[in-house]
């Protein structure tokens, strides 16, 4: 191989690279919860707030394993005043994640889904959950956003 076909190469695997920017880091959380069947449930709620306490682009939410019992759905929303306690006046848009189980059914059912956000990690969650014909006795539930 020539020096300068050596240098060519270089060249072009170092743009590619430099074409496709940074890998960001994935941050995997695995979680379970109980469902009830027929019952809509939120998974999770997700915002983009900076350290400034300004309201961020809504997070894309991406469905990586839809449920195999159920529906899995994603609404857009406002969180209230107060509910992020280091920015305690600030209203944001958010992104609520939201399962139902099928109707009747009980047992073992699954969803994995990521979260992206403007220059933090992509979160990929997954989730278990067991689907139960009645609800389990709330524990010390805390308050909540709804979308």
């Amino acid at each position: 191989m020539t020096r300068s076909f050596r240098q060519m190469l270089a060249a072009a695997f170092g743009l590619g690279l430099a074409a496709a920017g940074p890998a960001l880091a994935q941050d995997k959380i695995y979680r379970s919860a109980d469902a009830v069947s027929g019952k809509t449930m939120r998974l999770g709620l997700y915002e983009d707030v900076p350290k400034e306490c300004t309201a961020g682009p809504l997070p894309e939410i991406k469905v990586v394993t839809p449920p195999k019992h159920g529906s899995l759905t994603v609404r857009s929303g406002k969180t209230k005043a107060g509910e992020l306690k280091r920015c305690p006046k600030l209203e944001v848009p958010a992104q609520g994640v939201y399962y139902q189980a099928n109707a009747n059914y009980t047992g073992a059912d699954e969803v994995a889904y990521e979260v992206k956000r403007v220059a933090r990690e992509t979160q990929s969650i997954t989730v278990k959950i067991m689907v139960g014909a009645q609800a389990k006795p709330a524990s010390g539930a805390k308050g909540s956003t709804d979308i």
